[in-house]
């Protein structure tokens, strides 16, 4: 990794590192989805919403692909477009770890060696079209859809899960899917020209 590249990652990093720990004991512990199927997790999924941080300004449509890995991990693909759906895609491969006992829904997200940032599932819809991830501090959390369009009464669903579990739904915001939806209302577009 190349010296800008690697501080900008770890600068990056460093923020979600303070929204991470900035409360986390104060709260309730978050309840984890159950016994969670790895099957119906590998594939792909569009990431729908999220609570605005510095990480993730201006990302357009991003994408990630669950895979088994080598060693026992989960291969995540991440692909993402930055400030306009003319910005070349760009391609980041990261290692998640699966916390034993936790029904598979305790992760820990390598991005950057040695730290394991702490994701947790909170819900996987029985049908396997949507998965809540968040953290204990609530202070950060995303939909993620196997579709990157979904019906308004599913997203409001989604969002009450969120409110049950303490979070403060007001703070998400939708990821920008279509240049169409640059601007519009519950969309965050800081950072995306059209």
């Amino acid at each position: 990794m190349h010296g800008p590249v690697k501080l900008a990652r770890l600068g990056a990093l460093s923020s979600i590192l303070i929204a991470l720990a900035a409360g986390a004991s104060a709260e309730t512990p978050l309840p984890l989805a159950p016994h969670v199927d790895l099957a119906r997790v590998y594939g792909g999924w569009h990431i729908l919403a999220t609570m605005p941080n510095s990480f993730e300004r201006g990302m357009v449509a991003p994408y990630d692909v669950y895979a088994p890995g080598a060693k026992g991990e989960v291969r995540e693909d991440f692909y993402v477009q930055r400030g306009s759906f003319s910005a070349p895609r760009k391609h980041f491969t990261v290692h998640d770890f699966i916390a034993p006992g936790t029904g598979n829904a305790h992760w820990r997200v390598q991005v950057i060696w040695p730290l394991k940032l702490p994701f947790l599932m909170l819900y996987l819809d029985p049908d396997g079209r949507y998965i809540l991830w968040g953290e204990e501090s609530r202070k950060l959390g995303w939909i993620y859809a196997r579709d990157a369009d979904i019906p308004d009464a599913d997203y409001r669903d989604l969002m009450q899960r969120f409110a049950a579990l303490g979070y403060d739904t007001t703070k998400f915001r939708k990821i920008v899917q279509h240049p169409s939806q640059i601007g519009a209302p519950g969309y965050w577009s800081d950072g995306i020209k059209p």
